[in-house]
């Protein structure tokens, strides 16, 4: 599961020491994995020579996960003396817990963030910061099996049972997002590290039409082979991708309040 490390304006634990935070991530999960399989297996009663065994252990990994992503949503709003209020649309944003579980352990997840630029704050598409690339990521979602279709520079179209709707692309956004990344980086010296843009569509289906397209689309075909290529090609944490995350982080805006308990 990747690091959910920063949720809009919200407090967050890994702006107070992002290296310690990011560096237990991994021994905290194994051990309260373990800890998680043993009360379960207790309460459920399963047995090693079950025939049913691996469809419990899914369904067990499956509620440890949803857990866990819980417990992030903690790190991510709150510290030993602030809390942020969690936006309420966090928990219906089941695209974020899918991609938050299909990444894996050295990779860094900022939903939305706002950036302080020296133009002012800039609400950004979410980033997900692996080893040595930054995709900026924006979620298409409509039911299943709905297809997105280019239209033209400003609007792709929503296609549902043959009825079709306008929307607005998604690509304007992120190019937005980008360049407000790859300047801010830039102007904080960090080391070079690749922006994409990733449009992501779950359950449905990207049909582009036109030349290459500026960045990727990952939808119900190319989803799993997507996450496979990004988990083989980020296995350890980089110092320039831990540079680039702490300057992220030390600029984003955040609003919290004392906690008083």
């Amino acid at each position: 599961m990747a690091q959910l490390i920063k949720i809009n304006q919200c407090i967050s634990r890994y702006q107070m020491n992002f290296r310690s935070y990011a560096n237990r991530y991994h021994w905290l999960k194994k051990r309260r994995y373990a800890e998680w399989k043993e009360d379960w297996e207790r309460v459920h009663s399963i047995q090693k020579s079950d025939d049913d065994a691996d469809k419990y252990k899914n369904q067990m990994k499956d509620e440890f996960e949803d857990w866990f992503f819980d417990k992030q949503l903690e790190w991510s709003t709150r510290t030993a003396f602030e809390w942020s209020s969690c936006p309420d649309t966090i928990y219906s944003e089941h695209w974020l817990r899918r991609f938050i579980k299909e990444i894996n352990d050295v990779s860094f997840f900022m939903y939305r963030p706002v950036l302080l630029t020296r133009s002012g704050p800039v609400q950004l598409d979410s980033l997900l910061i692996a080893n040595d690339m930054i995709c900026c990521v924006q979620p298409l979602l409509s039911d299943p099996g709905d297809v997105f279709q280019t239209a033209s520079q400003r609007n792709w179209n929503v296609i549902t049972n043959g009825a079709v709707r306008p929307l607005l692309n998604p690509l304007i956004s992120l190019r937005r997002s980008k360049a407000v990344v790859s300047a801010f980086l830039q102007s904080k010296g960090v080391p070079d590290m690749d922006v994409e843009m990733i449009v992501y569509a779950p359950d449905c289906y990207i049909e582009y039409k036109g030349s290459k397209p500026e960045g990727f689309f990952v939808d119900l075909r190319n989803e799993a082979a997507w996450f496979q290529k990004v988990n083989q090609h980020s296995l350890l944490i980089k110092r320039g991708q831990i540079e680039c995350v702490e300057a992220l982080l030390d600029d984003s805006e955040t609003v919290s309040e004392p906690r008083t308990s």
